[in-house]
């Protein structure tokens, strides 16, 4: 059975969880929030988008307050400025979200959804619109998450360099 540690205080067995929780700290979810933010960059860049800014995205998408502020038509750098207080405890959220985003890529990688060559993160095996769609049915969190996902790729794909956006958002690879 899995056991996921939320609190940090021990181990609860995953079917403890109620269903709404169990869908938010599903590792599949991590993984779509993890493809949908690649692919959309893939789609604008033609290329993979660089390994070390996939632990940038759960901590941004699963931060509620941040994630409702999210409007990709905003340049990321104007946008944090407008919103600095998104900024408020990133470090710590990114450092507690590495275990599940790795869990997310080894998912990923065992599936051979992506590939890791030369630093950069690929789809190799695109997920259909209708496997996406029936996952993030019927709950408009989900569905959220997934968008806004998406909005964090062409951000993503408009900064470029990984070292830039790390340094937007305050922290260090």
């Amino acid at each position: 059975m899995l056991e996921y540690d939320i609190a940090g205080d021990g181990t609860k067995p995953w079917l403890e969880f109620t269903k709404g929780i169990s869908d938010l700290l599903n590792p599949s979810f991590y993984a779509l929030i993890l493809y949908s933010t690649t692919s959309e960059y893939q789609k604008k860049a033609k290329s993979g988008m660089a390994f070390p800014l996939l632990y940038l995205i759960l901590p941004v998408i699963l931060h509620k307050k941040t994630r409702a502020r999210i409007n990709s038509r905003t340049n990321m750098m104007v946008w944090l400025q407008r919103y600095p207080e998104n900024l408020i405890g990133f470090p710590e959220r990114a450092r507690s979200m590495v275990p599940y985003t790795n869990g997310a890529i080894e998912l990923l990688l065992y599936q051979r959804i992506i590939n890791i060559e030369g630093g950069e993160l690929a789809i190799s095996t695109p997920i259909s619109k209708v496997k996406i769609d029936r996952f993030i049915a019927g709950d408009s969190e989900i569905a959220d998450c997934v968008n806004k996902a998406a909005h964090l790729g062409r951000w993503f794909f408009s900064m470029r360099a990984a070292e830039s956006i790390y340094a937007a958002w305050g922290v260090r690879p």
